[in-house]
């Protein structure tokens, strides 16, 4: 059950914290790949309707400074467009390092496609 009120929000519930969850979303998810992010998606068997995500980075991305903002679009994009995805969606997003290079309107365009091409987005 969501804690919050607004259907926007982001809250715990919807961030993967088990590493156990990150391996089964990794060898199980499909994979998609493109300039910016690796996306890994795998639909879950449980009734749980909440989708969850997870972000994966390393110093290649750049200092902390980029890592984080890298970070924060691509958790935004998620939280503004979630009611659009597929429920019960567990995602993981691996940063590349041509992230940096890219604005948030063009990585927005970039994700969303991919989730278009996997069949978890419903653009209504």
């Amino acid at each position: 059950m969501l804690t919050s009120s607004s259907g926007f929000s982001f809250c715990y519930q919807e961030k993967l914290h088990k590493q156990s969850d990150f391996n089964k979303v990794l060898k199980n998810g499909k994979k998609i790949t493109n300039n910016f992010v690796t996306i890994f998606i795998l639909k879950r068997n449980d009734e749980d309707t909440i989708r969850r995500i997870g972000l994966v980075t390393s110093r290649k991305v750049g200092n902390a400074t980029q890592r984080n903002l890298a970070k924060r679009r691509l958790r935004e994009i998620f939280r503004t467009n979630k009611h659009k995805l597929t429920p019960g969606l567990d995602i993981i997003f691996i940063l590349k390092p041509e992230i940096k290079l890219t604005g948030y309107s063009t990585l927005k365009k970039t994700v969303l496609d991919c989730f278009k091409k996997v069949n978890c987005y419903n653009d209504i």
